[in-house]
């Protein structure tokens, strides 16, 4: 029952509509599917992550996230809005080439798909919350290392599911959105959520 739990919990998360499912569509959107799909892996990959590390030693993170969460919630919507400037500065100089899957620029690229789109999940303070928040409800001092791992991997599971979605979704779109302009407006706008979502983190602080 509690992996389901856990499977639920990973669909819910990757659901929501937050910076990092933004930036898979628009990777799907403006460089294909696999750069979509390998940004959505790194999003997965840092679920997986999260609730390894909140299913072990829950409730010492929730405690130093608590003593240190101001100066943690600044660092994290930082993040998001440094990236959200970069995006837009590289959207700024899009062009027609960027939807060329042969393009050999993209394929040296797709490592750094997978680890940035890791990182920003990491720091991204929604799913801090929203994982140690879970975890907290479940976790009990019994917990094995196959309780851990089973629960784990039940959210890897649930998050991957939409991840791929998301990847599919914004390559579709490409399919039919074949102008550069319009494609680099899309561009734009996606990085203007992800900064717009940094400077609520931070106004909230």
């Amino acid at each position: 029952m509690d992996s389901i739990k856990a499977f639920v919990f990973g669909v819910t998360l990757a659901v929501a509509v937050g910076p990092i499912a933004i930036l898979i569509i628009n990777r799907g959107l403006v460089y294909g599917f696999r750069s979509g799909m390998l940004s959505g892996v790194g999003a997965a990959l840092a679920d997986l992550t999260y609730a390894l590390v909140a299913f072990t030693v829950g409730s010492i993170i929730v405690s130093y996230l608590n003593m240190n969460q101001v100066y943690f919630s600044w660092l994290a919507s930082g993040v998001l809005i440094i990236f959200g400037l970069w995006m837009l500065v590289g959207s700024l100089k899009i062009n027609a080439t960027a939807n060329d899957p042969n393009n050999s620029a993209l394929q040296k690229g797709d490592f750094g798909y997978l680890t940035s789109t890791y990182l920003l999940t990491v720091v991204n303070p929604l799913t801090i919350i929203a994982f140690f928040g879970f975890s907290g409800q479940l976790v009990k001092p019994s917990f094995g290392v196959w309780q851990v791992l089973s629960m784990s991997i039940a959210i890897f599971l649930g998050s991957i599911i939409i991840q791929t979605m998301l990847a599919t979704f914004g390559a579709s779109l490409g399919r039919y959105i074949q102008n550069p302009k319009t494609i680099q407006v899309l561009n734009i706008f996606s990085s203007l959520f992800i900064i717009g979502f940094g400077l609520i983190g931070m106004l909230k602080v």
